[in-house]
C-alpha cells in the first residue's frame, strides 16, 4: 500500500488542478496504438497502460496539457513523422526511425521471443527459424529483425497482435516472433498459457524511448529531465513494477545496488554486534538458568504427563500429575528398569514401550493412548535422550502427554459437520452447473430468435391482455413513421391504427384462439401510417398464461405484406378479367390471345413488384439476399459488397419535400449504375441506402478503384428542376469470405464500415475491419454521456481574442465550446461535435453557445466603453432549423447587444452543400445588421461566383496557410491574393492560427485586418478573457 501512495498523489493532483491552470497549458497531441498491452490498451472504455500512466506523470506540470487519442500504428507513425502529432508515446529505437523522429533517453528495454503451440516447432533455433512459417507485426521492430537480421522473406505480417495470435492458435503460422512483454501479457489475459509457450526468449534487445516529432523538439529535454526526476523519486520504479513486475534490466540494476548497500551495512553491524553478543550470551546464560528453575516448578504442577528415564532404562523424573493420572509413584519406580516393571493395564504398557523406544533412540512424534485410571485420551510424544540433560553426564529420554479427550470429541463432531457441508456443496455445484447450462441455452436461443426475426423482416410484438400493455420492435416505428412516444401515449394502441373494416375480423380471430378453437392467433389487417397510408400486415401469435400471476400474454410477429396484397389484388383483377373473357360467348380467338398477353404482363409485374424497387427500378433487398445466397453457395470465388448511403439525405427530404427526395434517389441510382461493371448488381435496400454486389473479384484494388470513382463522381452537382444541389456518399466495403461467410455477416459488416465512413467526415469509403465494432461501441458510450452534458452544465465557453493589426488592440473574441465530463474527463471538440451533429444534439447545444456568448459580450460592453465583437461557429443543422433567425434575434435582444457585434461563422462546405436552403436566412440576418464570416477559407471548393452571391462580412484564412508563411514564398503570395480579394469585395480579412511574431510581421505587410492565435493568446475561460481586457495595456496585446 505504501508503494501506491506516490501514484495516488499524482492522481489526486491531476483531479484537483484548477481549470484555470489547465487552460494555460500547452496542448500536447498524443496518439497511440490502442491494443499493445501492457504499454497501452483500452480498458472499460478508457486508454490505459504503462505508456499512458508514465505520460500522465511526465506531463503533470502546469506547462502542458495532453490530449489523448488512438489509431492504427502505421497511420499514427506517419502523423508523427509529418508533425501532425507531438508524440506517439514509447516505441523501439531503430536506426531507420532515428532518421525520421527524435527520441528521449532510454525508458526501458524490450526483448523478442519466439512462441509456438505446445505441439509444434519443437527444437526451433534461430538458425532453423527459416524452415517454419514465421509471423510478425507489420511495421514493427520484429519485422525489421526478421527481414534485415535473419534474412527471411516468406514471413507473414499482421496489422495487429490479436490477429497474429489467432493465426498462431489456428495453425496459419508455425511460430510468432514478437515483443516478449506484450505477448506474455496477452497470453495470460486470454488464458492461453498452457497452449502457447516460449521456444526462444530474451532475443535482440532494443531500447524503448519516447518518440517525438521533429517539429516538437523542445519536448525531448523536458521529457529527459522529468524521467530523471521520476527515477530519483522512486515513482518510475513503482509504476514499472506495477506493469512489468521484476523482469526488467532497470529492476535488476536497482536490486544489485541495494544488495551491495545491504551487504556493507550488514558487515558494519556484524563488527559492532560481535562485542555485544559476548556480553549478551553471558547475561543469557544466567537468565536461562533462572528460567529452567521456573520451568521445572511449572511443569511439575501443570496438567501434562511427563515421564523421564535415563539411558539405562531407570526412571529419573515423574511429575505429580503423571503419578495422579497413572497411579504410579516415582519413589516406587526409583532404581527399577522399565522392562522390569509389572504393568497389567494395556495403556500403561503402551506408555512404557514408547519410553523404551525413546531410550533406544527411536522416538514417536505423536501417539494417542487411553489412560485407564480416568478413561481419557492423551496425545503422547517422546523426546530422544541426547536432546535433554537433567544433570551433567546423565542423558535422558522424556515422554510427554497432553490431554486431547475434549479435542478428539470436538474433532468427531467437526468431521460430521464437514461431511454434511461437503454433501450440500456438491448439490449446489450440480445445481449451479445446470443453471449455467440453462442460461447458455437461453442466450443462444435469444440470439437465434433475434437473428431470425431481423433476417425475415418480421416485427415482434407482445400484448398483455390483463394490463392492455402493447410492445413492438423499434424497426416498426421507422416503417410507420411514428415515434414511440406518439404511439404509446394512446391507451388503445395499436387498435386505433387498424382499418375499421378489419377490427371485427381481428377480434374474432383473437377470441377463437383464447377459447382454444385455434392453435394460433393468425389474421391479416391494415394499419395507418403517419402519412395516412394503410399498410397490410400478416399477423401470427400465440397466447400463454403465467403460472404465478395468471396473466395472459400474447407474443407474435408482424410481417409487412403490402406488396403481396397489392400483387394479389392485381392478380385477382387479372383473373376476373380472364373469367369475364371466357364468359363472353361472342369473344374471338384473337381477343383471347390478347387477354393471355395481359395475364403474362401482370405476372411480370408481380415479379417486378416482388424483386424490384418501384421508385428506381433497381433490384430490392429480397433479390439481393437471394443473389447473395446463390453467390456464396456457388463457386464464383471472391466477392465484395459496397454499402452506399446518401449524406444528409434526411435534411434534404425534410426541407425540399419527398417528391424532390425521390427525384434525387433516381438521379443517384442512375449515376452509380453508369460506373459499375456489367456483371455487378446495384440494389436499393430502402430509403437512401444502396448496395453494390461485385462478383468474381480477382484483385482488391478493383473494388477500391470503383469506390473511389463513385466518390469522385458525386463531386459534380445534381440538377433537379431549377435546383442545383451538391450531394456526397459514404461507402462501407466488406469482402467475401474475409469479412464473413454468411449473407447477414457480409451485409452487417459493410453497414458498420459505412457508419465508420460517416464518422470520419463523410464523402469517403472505408473498408471493414474487426476493430470497428469496438469503436462503434465507444461512440455510443460517448453519445450516452453527451445527451446529459447540457442539462448537467458540463459545457464551458473559452474565448480566443482577435486583435486589430493596425492598433494592436483586442477587437473581439471567438467563442469555443469545451466539455469537461465528470465520468470521461476532458473531451476534445473534435471527438464530440460530429456526434452532436449526427444525433441532432447540436441544435440545443448550439443555441446554448449562442446565448452564452451573447451574454458574455453584453456583460463586457456594460463594463467597458469600447465596442467589441463576438464570433460564434454555426452548424449547418442549426441553419436548417425553421426558427434559426428568430433564435439569433432573440439572443441578441436578450443580451442587449447590437447586431453588428455578433458574427456568425460558417464553413465553406456548409455554403456549397446547402446554399439554396440557407442563403435566404443569411441574407435576412445580414439585413438585420449581423455579420457573416466564411471560416476556413481556401480549404474547401468554393468558387468566386458563389463568394459574390453570399452575404458575407468577413473572410477567415485557415491556419494551414499561415503555418508555412515564413518559409514559403508561394504562401506569402497566396495570402496577399486572399487579402486583396477580400478587400476588393468589401470584406474584412482575419488570419487564424498565428503562432510566431514573424508571421504577424508578414501579415501586417499584406494588409490583413485582424489576427488570432497562440501568439496572442490561447482560448481562455471567461475570467481570463476579462483579465486580458482589464490588464495594464487596457486590451492592447501587440
Amino acid at each position: 500500500m505504501k508503494q501506491l501512495r506516490p501514484i495516488w498523489g499524482i492522481i489526486l493532483f491531476l483531479v484537483l488542478v484548477p481549470s484555470t491552470v489547465l487552460a494555460e497549458r500547452r496542448e500536447i497531441r498524443y496518439e497511440a496504438e490502442l491494443n499493445y498491452p501492457p504499454y497501452k490498451y483500452v480498458q472499460d472504455g478508457f486508454l490505459t497502460g504503462f505508456d499512458v500512466d508514465l505520460t500522465h506523470m511526465v506531463f503533470e506540470r502546469q506547462s502542458y496539457q495532453v490530449f489523448y487519442s488512438g489509431g492504427n500504428w502505421n497511420a499514427l507513425y506517419r502523423k508523427l513523422v509529418d508533425g501532425k502529432i507531438d508524440t506517439a508515446g514509447l516505441m523501439a529505437v531503430t536506426p531507420e526511425r532515428q532518421k525520421e523522429v527524435l527520441f528521449s533517453k532510454k525508458v526501458t528495454r524490450a526483448y523478442l521471443s519466439v512462441y509456438s503451440l505446445q505441439s509444434r516447432a519443437e527444437g526451433v533455433t534461430l538458425k532453423t527459424l527459416g524452415k517454419y512459417k514465421v509471423g510478425v507485426r507489420r511495421g514493427q521492430y520484429s519485422e525489421d529483425v526478421v527481414r534485415d537480421k535473419l534474412g527471411l522473406t516468406g514471413y507473414a505480417a499482421y496489422e495487429d497482435l490479436p490477429e497474429a495470435l489467432e493465426a498462431l492458435r489456428h495453425g496459419e503460422i508455425d511460430v510468432l516472433l514478437e515483443n516478449q512483454a506484450v505477448i506474455d501479457h496477452m497470453i495470460i489475459e486470454q488464458g492461453w498459457s498452457n497452449a502457447i509457450i516460449h521456444r526462444l526468449s530474451n532475443l535482440y534487445p532494443v531500447d524503448i524511448a519516447y518518440g517525438v516529432s521533429r517539429s516538437s523538439s523542445e519536448l525531448v529535454p523536458y521529457i529527459n529531465a522529468r524521467l530523471d526526476e521520476l527515477r530519483r523519486s522512486g515513482a518510475f520504479e513503482e509504476l514499472h513494477l506495477q506493469y512489468f513486475f521484476r523482469h526488467s534490466d532497470y529492476y535488476r540494476q536497482m536490486t544489485r545496488e541495494r544488495v551491495m548497500l545491504g551487504t556493507l551495512i550488514g558487515a558494519c553491524l556484524l563488527a559492532f554486534g560481535f562485542v555485544f553478543i559476548r556480553m549478551y550470551i553471558q547475561r543469557l546464560r544466567r537468565t536461562i538458568e533462572a528460567e529452567q528453575r521456573l520451568f521445572s516448578n511449572v511443569v511439575g504442577h501443570a496438567g501434562i504427563l511427563v515421564w523421564a528415564a535415563a539411558a539405562d532404562g531407570r526412571t529419573v523424573r515423574m511429575t505429580a500429575f503423571t503419578e495422579e493420572t497413572t497411579g504410579l509413584q516415582e519413589s516406587e519406580l526409583a532404581g527399577k528398569r522399565l522392562e522390569e516393571l509389572e504393568l497389567s493395564d494395556p495403556g500403561l504398557q503402551e506408555l512404557r514401550n514408547l519410553l523404551l523406544e525413546a531410550v533406544e533412540g527411536r522416538y514417536s512424534p505423536g501417539v494417542e493412548a487411553r489412560i485407564p485410571r480416568n478413561g481419557r485420551y492423551f496425545l503422547l510424544k517422546t523426546i530422544p535422550g541426547p536432546r535433554v540433560e537433567i544433570s551433567r553426564g546423565m542423558n535422558v529420554a522424556v515422554l510427554v502427554g497432553i490431554d486431547v479427550d475434549d479435542l478428539k470429541k470436538n474433532a468427531l463432531k467437526l468431521q460430521s459437520s464437514y461431511e454434511n457441508l461437503e454433501s450440500a456443496h456438491c448439490e449446489l455445484e450440480m445445481a449451479q452447473e445446470e443453471l449455467q447450462e440453462q442460461m447458455e441455452r437461453l442466450r443462444l436461443s435469444q440470439q437465434r430468435f433475434r437473428a431470425a426475426s431481423e433476417g425475415s423482416g418480421a416485427y415482434i410484438w407482445e400484448l398483455d391482455i390483463t394490463t392492455g400493455r402493447y410492445d413492438i420492435s423499434e424497426r416498426w416505428f421507422e416503417l410507420m413513421g411514428y415515434t414511440p412516444e406518439e404511439f404509446y401515449s394512446r391507451s388503445d394502441a395499436p387498435f386505433h391504427l387498424m382499418h375499421p373494416d378489419d377490427i371485427e375480423a381481428a377480434e374474432r380471430a383473437r377470441r377463437a384462439h383464447l377459447e382454444g378453437r385455434t392453435p394460433f392467433y393468425e389474421t391479416e389487417y391494415r394499419m395507418r401510417t403517419k402519412e395516412g397510408r394503410y399498410l397490410w400486415f400478416g399477423v401470427r401469435g400465440k397466447a400463454s398464461r403465467s403460472p404465478e400471476s395468471g396473466a395472459v400474454v400474447f407474443l407474435g410477429s408482424l410481417i409487412d405484406i403490402t406488396g403481396r396484397k397489392e400483387t394479389e389484388l392485381q392478380l385477382s383483377r387479372s383473373y376476373q378479367e380472364l373469367e369475364a373473357t371466357y364468359e363472353e360467348l361472342t369473344v374471338t380467338q384473337e381477343e383471347l390471345m390478347d387477354q393471355y398477353e395481359v395475364l403474362l404482363d401482370n405476372q411480370e409485374k408481380m415479379h417486378r413488384l416482388a424483386y424490384y424497387d418501384g421508385l428506381t427500378g433497381l433490384p430490392n433487398r429480397l433479390m439481393l439476399l437471394e443473389t447473395l445466397e446463390r453467390c456464396f453457395q456457388g463457386t464464383e470465388g471472391r466477392a465484395a459488397l459496397l454499402f452506399l448511403d446518401t449524406d444528409n439525405f434526411k435534411f434534404i427530404n425534410d426541407t425540399m419535400g419527398h417528391r424532390f427526395g425521390d427525384a434525387l434517389l433516381v438521379k443517384t441510382s442512375e449515376r452509380v449504375q453508369q460506373l459499375i461493371r456489367d456483371h455487378d448488381m446495384l440494389c436499393r435496400l430502402g430509403g437512401d441506402e444502396f448496395v453494390i454486389l461485385c462478383k468474381r473479384i480477382y484483385r482488391r484494388e478493383e473494388v477500391l478503384n470503383l469506390a473511389e470513382s463513385i466518390v469522385e463522381s458525386f463531386k459534380q452537382p445534381f440538377q433537379i428542376g431549377e435546383t442545383r444541389l451538391y450531394v456526397s456518399l459514404s461507402i462501407g466495403i466488406s469482402f467475401y469470405p474475409e469479412d464473413g461467410r454468411t449473407t447477414e455477416e457480409i451485409l452487417k459488416n459493410a453497414d458498420v464500415a459505412m457508419y465508420r465512413a460517416k464518422d470520419s467526415g463523410k464523402n469517403r469509403y472505408v473498408v471493414y475491419d474487426k476493430t470497428m465494432h469496438t469503436e462503434f461501441n465507444e461512440r455510443l458510450h460517448l453519445e450516452k454521456h453527451l445527451r446529459g452534458a447540457l442539462e448537467n452544465k458540463e459545457f464551458e465557453l473559452f474565448y480566443q481574442p482577435q486583435v486589430d493589426i493596425a492598433g494592436g488592440q483586442i477587437s473581439g473574441f471567438e467563442a469555443l465550446i469545451r466539455w469537461n465530463s465528470p465520468e470521461l474527463g476532458f473531451v476534445s471538440p473534435l471527438a464530440f461535435i460530429r456526434i452532436a451533429e449526427d444525433s441532432r444534439l447540436i441544435v440545443p447545444i448550439g443555441e446554448w453557445v449562442l446565448r452564452e456568448a451573447c451574454r458574455f459580450l453584453g456583460d463586457v460592453q456594460a463594463k467597458k466603453s469600447c465596442t467589441y465583437k463576438i464570433s460564434v461557429n454555426i452548424s449547418v443543422i442549426q441553419l436548417l432549423q425553421d426558427d434559426f433567425v428568430e433564435i439569433v434575434l432573440d439572443a441578441a435582444q436578450e443580451s442587449r447587444i447590437e447586431p453588428g457585434c455578433l458574427e456568425l461563422e460558417i464553413t465553406e462546405s456548409v455554403f456549397m452543400e446547402s446554399y439554396e436552403r440557407i442563403v435566404g436566412k443569411l441574407e435576412r440576418l445580414k439585413a438585420e445588421g449581423f455579420r457573416i464570416a466564411l471560416d476556413d477559407f481556401g480549404k474547401g471548393y468554393s468558387s468566386l461566383s458563389y463568394l459574390q452571391q453570399l452575404p458575407l462580412s468577413t473572410l477567415k484564412v485557415d491556419k494551414a496557410f499561415i503555418d508555412p508563411l515564413t518559409e514559403d514564398a508561394y504562401s506569402q503570395t497566396f495570402i496577399r491574393t486572399i487579402v486583396a480579394l477580400g478587400h476588393d469585395m468589401g470584406l474584412e480579412v482575419v488570419a487564424e492560427g498565428v503562432e510566431r511574431s514573424s508571421q504577424l510581421e508578414i501579415l501586417e505587410h499584406t494588409g490583413c485586418d485582424k489576427v488570432q492565435g497562440y501568439l496572442i493568446s490561447r482560448p481562455v475561460p471567461e475570467k481570463h478573457a476579462l483579465e486580458l481586457l482589464n490588464g495594464p495595456g487596457n486590451g492592447k496585446v501587440c
